[in-house]
C-alpha cells in the first residue's frame, strides 16, 4: 500500500520585497515550535521552519506540495539555507504548479487528479499553509473522495497556533498538530443522517470508526425494510437504529439525528391494525418510488383488512384457521383473499390430499365467506379492463416481481399504483 503526503505550500520563511515586487528568502527567519497533543504525528525534531521540512523529516513516503512560483522559490530556499535539506527538490514538479491563483477551475482539477491517482492508495493532507481558499478546495475535494473511499484519507493535519510569532518571543510560534479527519466523518454522517429520511438506504462502502454502530444499525433497517423483513424491522432494527440516533450528542449532526429519529419513530409506528400499518408503509414506500415494495405492502394491507373484516363477526372460525396455518401471515392471508373465490368442497378437497383434518365444517365456511367484504367484490376500470381490486393489486404485483411490464413506463406503473391505493383507501379505509 503506497502512501504519499499532500501539502499546500506558503511563503513562510520569505518577505515581500516591495522593489521587486515579490517573494525573498529571509535568512533572519526563526524556527518555531510543532507538537501535536494527540499524538497525530511522531515528531521527532519539536523546532522547524514550517511544516514542509517536518514532514520531509517525519514521514517516510511521497511528498507532493502544491505550490505557486513564489512559494517555490522561498520554500528552496528554506530547505537548502534553514532545514540543510539538499535531497528533496525533486519533487517540485509542474504538475503541482499553480499559475493562477484565482483559476478556481483548474485548481480544483490538479487537487482531484492528484489525490484520485490510482499510483496512491492512501494520503496524508496537511492544510497548514497556503492562501486560503487552496485549502478550501482542497476540504472540498476530500469531502467528495473520502464519500467514494473512506479508507483513501488517513489523515488531514492543520498546525493549529498555540502561541504567535511576534518580536517579543523572537517570531517563535508554537504549533499543535490536530487532525481534520474526523470533521469529513461528520460531514459523510450528516449526509447519510439527511438522505436516509429520503431513500431508507446507506452506501455499503461507507465506514466510520466512531459511528460504525450507528452505520450498521442504518444499513440493518435498511436490508430489513428492502427485503420486507418486516417482523424483524418491529422487533430488532426499529429499536436498534434509535438507540444509536439518542447516543449521537455531537452538536453538528444532532439536528438531523433527532429528525431521522422523529421520522422513524412516527412512520414505522405499529398501528392496532395489522392492515393499517401496512397500509401506511405501502404509501410511505410509494413516496418513495419503492413501486414493488409498496404494491406488496398493499397487498399484504388488503389480505389483512379481509381477515380482520370477517374476524370481527366470527371470531372462533377465523381463529381455528389461524391455528390450522400456524399463525403464518402468509397463509392466512392467501386463504381469506382467495375466499370469496373458493367453494367448501374444493378447500375440503385440498386439505384432505395434504393429509390433514378440515379445520372448520361446511356451515362455517359459508358464514365467514358471507362476510366477506362487499366493496372488494365490486368490479373497477383499469386501462380498459374491470376487475376487482384484489385482482387487480394481485395482477399488477406479479407483472412487476416477475418483470412483465415490457415497455411500460415508469409513469405508467406509478400512475396505476397510485391509483390502487387510492382506491383501497376509499374502500377500506376510510369507510372503517
Amino acid at each position: 500500500m503506497k502512501k504519499a503526503v499532500i501539502t499546500i505550500l506558503g511563503t513562510i520563511g520569505g518577505r515581500f520585497d516591495q522593489k521587486k515586487k515579490e517573494f525573498v528568502f529571509a535568512s533572519n527567519t526563526s524556527k518555531s515550535f510543532y507538537y501535536s497533543t494527540d499524538k497525530i504525528i511522531d515528531i521527532k525534531d519539536d523546532k522547524y521552519l514550517n511544516t514542509l521540512p517536518l514532514l520531509i523529516k517525519n514521514f517516510d513516503c511521497d511528498i507532493i506540495p502544491i505550490f505557486t512560483k513564489d512559494a517555490k522559490k522561498i520554500q528552496l530556499n528554506v530547505l537548502e539555507k534553514l532545514e540543510h535539506i539538499t535531497d528533496k527538490k525533486d519533487f517540485f514538479k509542474d504538475d503541482y504548479l499553480i499559475d493562477d491563483e484565482q483559476d478556481f477551475e483548474n485548481i480544483f482539477n490538479m487537487i482531484h487528479n492528484i489525490i484520485n491517482n490510482s499510483e496512491y492508495d492512501r494520503f496524508i493532507i496537511d492544510v497548514t499553509h497556503g492562501f486560503r481558499h487552496l485549502p478550501l478546495l482542497v476540504l472540498i475535494e476530500l469531502m467528495i473522495v473520502h464519500f467514494q473511499n473512506t479508507s483513501k484519507i488517513e489523515k488531514i493535519l492543520f498546525a493549529k497556533e498555540d502561541e504567535k510569532p511576534i518580536e517579543e518571543n523572537k517570531f517563535v510560534g508554537k504549533y499543535n498538530f490536530i487532525d481534520l479527519k474526523e470533521y469529513l466523518d461528520l460531514a459523510n454522517i450528516s449526509f447519510i443522517l439527511t438522505t436516509f429520511e429520503k431513500n431508507y438506504t446507506v452506501a455499503n462502502h461507507i465506514e466510520s470508526e466512531k459511528y460504525q454502530n450507528l452505520i450498521d444499525a442504518l444499513n440493518n433497517f435498511s436490508n430489513d425494510l428492502m427485503a420486507l423483513n418486516l417482523n424483524n424491522i418491529f422487533e430488532n432494527s426499529i429499536d436498534a437504529l434509535k438507540d444509536e440516533l439518542e447516543k449521537i450528542d455531537d452538536v453538528a449532526i444532532t439536528t438531523q439525528s433527532k429528525k431521522l429519529y422523529k421520522h422513524i419513530d412516527e412512520t414505522f409506528k405499529q398501528l392496532d391494525k395489522r392492515y393499517l400499518t401496512y397500509y401506511n408503509l405501502s404509501k410511505e414506500l410509494f413516496e418513495k418510488n419503492y413501486m414493488l415494495i409498496s404494491l406488496s405492502l398493499l397487498n399484504e394491507s388488503l389480505r389483512l383488512y379481509i381477515k380482520t373484516t370477517i374476524k370481527k363477526e366470527h371470531k372462533e372460525i377465523v381463529e381455528k384457521i389461524e391455528c390450522f396455518y400456524n399463525d403464518d401471515l402468509y397463509h392466512i392471508g392467501d386463504f381469506f383473499i382467495k375466499l370469496y373465490k373458493m367453494n367448501y368442497n374444493k378447500f375440503q378437497k385440498r386439505i384432505e390430499n395434504s393429509n390433514r383434518d378440515v379445520p372448520i365444517s361446511r356451515n362455517e365456511f359459508n358464514l365467514i365467506k358471507s362476510k366477506f367484504p362487499n366493496n372488494l367484490k365490486e368490479k373497477i376500470n383499469l386501462n380498459g379492463v374491470e376487475n376487482t381490486l384484489i385482482d387487480h393489486i394481485g395482477h399488477k404485483r406479479n407483472n412487476l416481481a416477475h418483470a412483465n411490464s415490457s415497455t411500460v413506463s415508469f409513469d405508467t406503473i406509478h400512475d396505476d399504483i397510485e391509483r390502487l391505493i387510492e382506491e383501497f383507501e376509499n374502500r377500506c379505509i376510510v369507510s372503517n
